[in-house]
């Protein structure tokens, strides 16, 4: 039984979406999974807002008052614990959680998962300068900005494998197809 095409992959992943396995992904999906990361990093902040409040009251109930942190406070505290997320989730498994609910892994140019620093980076432009994630709508082999100039790429990937594959394909998909795909 080869890697990745197993049962449990023909159970779980439609039929239609495994012809997609290991191609690259295109804008609506990588922005429906930046939107759920998104959301996971406001409920964060949000969890982390309510555990100060619960806090200032068990040190001093009598004195307790709700803090109001202002919105540059909010926003700085969201862009930190979306990059401190997708890099631990990039360098650790490839996946955010967004990514896992719609069937995505970022990869570097060999298919294999991202090296701290590289996924660190990927994180810091992505969030800090999210306009590069753009250029994946011009872009003929799927690729953002960030990808290009780190090497790297979000493909389709519902069914987890063992094994790591060849290689994604510089430019282009060798096959002919739109997105390039894994070992191309």
């Amino acid at each position: 039984m080869e890697p990745g095409g197993g049962t449990l992959a023909r159970i779980v992943v439609p039929a239609g979406a495994r012809s997609m396995q290991g191609h690259r992904a295109g804008i609506v999906t990588r922005v429906l999974a930046g939107a759920v990361d998104s959301f996971i990093a406001v409920l964060g902040v949000g969890l982390g807002y309510l555990a100060v409040l619960v806090i200032r009251y068990v040190v001093s109930p009598r004195d307790f008052q709700f803090v109001e942190p202002g919105f540059g406070l909010l926003l700085l505290c969201f862009l930190w614990l979306l990059t401190v997320y997708l890099t631990l989730a990039w360098a650790t498994t490839g996946r955010s959680y967004g990514a896992r609910l719609l069937g995505l892994r970022v990869v570097d140019h060999r298919g294999r998962r991202l090296r701290p620093g590289i996924a660190l980076l990927r994180a810091l432009l992505c969030v800090f300068v999210p306009i590069v994630l753009f250029w994946v709508v011009v872009s003929r082999e799927n690729r953002s900005a960030a990808d290009v100039l780190l090497r790297t790429s979000v493909i389709y990937d519902w069914a987890a494998t063992t094994h790591t594959p060849q290689g994604i394909p510089e430019h282009g998909p060798a096959s002919g197809s739109s997105g390039g795909t894994v070992g191309s």
